[in-house]
């Protein structure tokens, strides 16, 4: 009678600890469960219009379930920002145009290029920290963008026809018309370079390395690929013919690359390139001439950069 007993208590122990092992592993199997927030791992696809297709997503779900591991690893990780003028980063083709020449000198087997909206979101969160207290005023009278919209004296077809004429028969071959007509007052520090930040959010303006090296290392990036594109001068070139007349337009842009390693917290590479882009009847501000510009710089400063193995 008394074993009978024994065995009752020992039986009734173990269910209610059974009882207690599912309630509370339950529990924290529900709270693991739960949706979690964050930002989100942006690889560079293979090219523009790459879609991966549903086999592999379904695959990645069921090895992986809702929480998959992040970032790609057994890969270098490079996180690629950029910033600069609002007229100029404005444009896909500019954007598109950097992201496809980093595609082909860092290759997808070797290389994660990731579009680094984590590691924006801390710079910019430096930023709103340590400056707050040093934001300036403006006073604007005119566009900042460097252009206008003004009309060429000379716009119109009667009037085009009159001065082809007349440069035909007294040889002008071509005046030039200055680019940056803007009038723009502001009160505030320049940016880390010693340039202006026209009307937009200062953004990074005033980081420096050390602020891209420990926002590297927090977001596990090997690499931080930081391009700042700012305006240039930039000159309208008109040309007046017998019947007609054309305009040939130039844009100047400055690079400025910084390419940070993380790990020894220096520059890999830096540097300021100036580049042209030309277009004929146009606008200066263009997506066509500001990727011809951009073109250029990015060839030239990824030429610097050697890739080994």
């Amino acid at each position: 009678m008394e074993w009978s007993i024994k065995k009752a208590i020992l039986l009734t122990a173990s269910l209610c600890a059974i009882f207690c092992v599912s309630i509370f592993g339950g529990f924290e199997q529900t709270v693991e469960a739960r949706a979690q927030v964050r930002v989100a791992d942006r690889e560079m696809k293979k090219s523009r219009d790459y879609q991966s297709s549903p086999l592999y997503e379904r695959a990645h779900r069921i090895i992986y379930g809702m929480n998959p591991p992040q970032g790609p690893e057994g890969r270098i990780r490079i996180a690629i920002v950029i910033n600069g003028d609002e007229n100029i980063i404005v444009k896909n083709r500019v954007k598109d145009e950097i992201y496809a020449q980093l595609r082909r000198k860092f290759p997808r087997e070797e290389f994660a290029v990731m579009k680094g909206t984590d590691i924006t979101t801390k710079l910019l969160q430096y930023a709103e920290d340590q400056f707050y207290d040093d934001r300036g005023t403006a006073s604007v009278t005119s566009s900042a963008d460097g252009s206008t919209g003004t009309a060429r004296p000379d716009s119109g077809v009667v009037s085009g026809v009159l001065h082809g004429v007349t440069d035909f028969l007294y040889g002008a071959s071509g005046t030039s018309r200055p680019g940056h007509d803007t009038h723009m007052t502001k009160n505030e520090r320049l940016d880390v370079d010693g340039v202006p930040v026209r009307m937009q959010p200062r953004g990074m303006a005033d980081l420096r390395r050390s602020d891209y090296v420990r926002a590297g290392r927090e977001c596990d990036y090997d690499y931080v690929f930081v391009a700042t594109l700012t305006n240039g001068a930039a000159v309208d070139t008109k040309h007046n013919f017998v019947l007609f007349n054309s305009i040939t337009n130039h844009k100047n842009i400055w690079l400025r690359l910084r390419f940070v390693d993380t790990e020894s917290g220096d520059y890999l590479y830096r540097n300021d390139i100036a580049v042209q882009g030309e277009a004929h009847n146009g606008s200066r501000d263009s997506g066509r001439i500001l990727q011809r510009a951009v073109r250029e710089a990015m060839k030239e400063a990824l030429d610097d950069i050697s890739v080994t193995y």
